[in-house]
């Protein structure tokens, strides 16, 4: 990449004084952290006659390891293994501190690149919560959900899961209030009803459906997941 890409990419329209000086100190301070993480910072990160060109081991990089385990985990699911899928899950998103460079100032950045990578970990974590309940984890899945519906209140996803793993923790009148929550964020915020998805699983506890249990092969950590429809 270019030293006008590289500028470009990282201030946008609003690059600093001296450009040119300023890529050559942030440049600086990287090899010295990838020389930390992973050794040869030199043969990593090289300039040319254009610009910079970076050639790192992807088991370096926090983001290949996370897609390798998530399509390790997808292959486990394929098989049935619920254990192993959850486990490489765990490990996945454990190599998230957060949103995607949250201290990066760079509106490309921002605007090209970051919202992929949150959606690729909020997937992940949706899964991951699927598998969980699949499980029979649900009092434990309940409070983190509650947070994620709080950070991601139009992410209907959650809240389905969210209702039920109250549901599922023998808390029915707290997984119709949420219930209402959705509904009503919904329709003042977006003019919108919850997902057929959603009001499905509404009648369904209003009814007090069996289906809405967990199957039991799931619950010992078998090869099935959710009853279907839920």
């Amino acid at each position: 990449m270019t030293n006008e890409e590289i500028i470009e990419q990282v201030w946008g329209e609003i690059p600093p004084h001296r450009p040119r000086n300023a890529l050559h100190t942030c440049v600086g301070r990287l090899r010295q952290a990838l020389a930390r993480q992973c050794g040869d910072a030199h043969r990593m990160l090289r300039t040319s006659a254009a610009g910079y060109e970076m050639r790192i081991d992807t088991e370096c990089l926090d983001l290949e390891r996370f897609r390798a385990l998530d399509r390790a985990a997808r292959k486990a699911g394929a098989r049935g293994d619920l254990a192993a899928e959850a486990a490489r899950l765990s490990e996945a998103l454990a190599l998230w501190r957060g949103p995607a460079l949250p201290d990066v100032r760079s509106e490309v950045l921002h605007r090209d690149f970051v919202p992929g990578l949150n959606e690729e970990r909020l997937l992940a974590l949706e899964r991951s919560h699927e598998v969980g309940l699949a499980l029979g984890r649900h009092d434990e899945l309940v409070g983190e959900l509650r947070i994620l519906t709080v950070r991601h209140p139009f992410r209907e996803r959650f809240w389905r899961q969210l209702m039920l793993a109250l549901y599922r923790s023998g808390r029915q009148a707290e997984a119709l209030r949420a219930y209402e929550r959705v509904s009503v964020r919904l329709r003042d915020e977006l003019g919108i009803d919850p997902s057929p998805e959603l009001q499905r699983i509404h009648l369904a506890m209003l009814r007090s459906e069996p289906g809405l249990r967990l199957a039991e092969t799931g619950a010992r950590g078998g090869e099935s997941a959710v009853l279907s429809g839920y």
